[in-house]
Parts: C-alpha cells; structure tokens; sequence
C-alpha cells in the first residue's frame, strides 16, 4: 500500500480524464471532417482505464484498511 502505488493509480486517473476530455472535443468537432470512430475509440479506451485504476485504488484502500484492522 506505497504512495507510489497510489500515486500511480492517481496519475493514470488524471491520464484518463484528460484522454476523454480531449475525445469529446474531437468528437464535438467530428462534424467538421474529424474521424468520429477514432474518437469514439478513445473514449471507450480511455473509458476503461478510468474504470481499472479506479479499481485498483480501490484494492489499495481495502488493503490498507485490512493492514489498519489487523494492527489494531
């Protein structure tokens, strides 16, 4: 349960985020000649990795939670 491990769940969050931000405006602008399915891929992509650091945050939280247990 490092920072470094959560550090990194955090980043790849941010990462994530500014991936679909950066997908809705290509999507947004794909009525003037920008590659929708590209941009829907990304947002599925980007999606994804959201959900799985998300995820992996959460693994962390619940094992320090059961390190705190255990030490109490």
């Amino acid at each position: 349960m490092s920072s470094i491990g959560i550090s990194s769940s955090i980043s790849g969050l941010m990462a994530a985020s500014q991936t679909m931000q950066a997908s809705m405006v290509k999507m947004a602008n794909a009525s003037e000649g920008g590659d929708m399915a590209a941009a829907l891929a990304d947002m599925i992509t980007s999606q994804v990795s959201f959900a799985a650091n998300a995820q992996t945050l959460k693994a962390q939280s619940d094992g320090l939670g059961q390190l705190l247990d255990v030490m109490a």
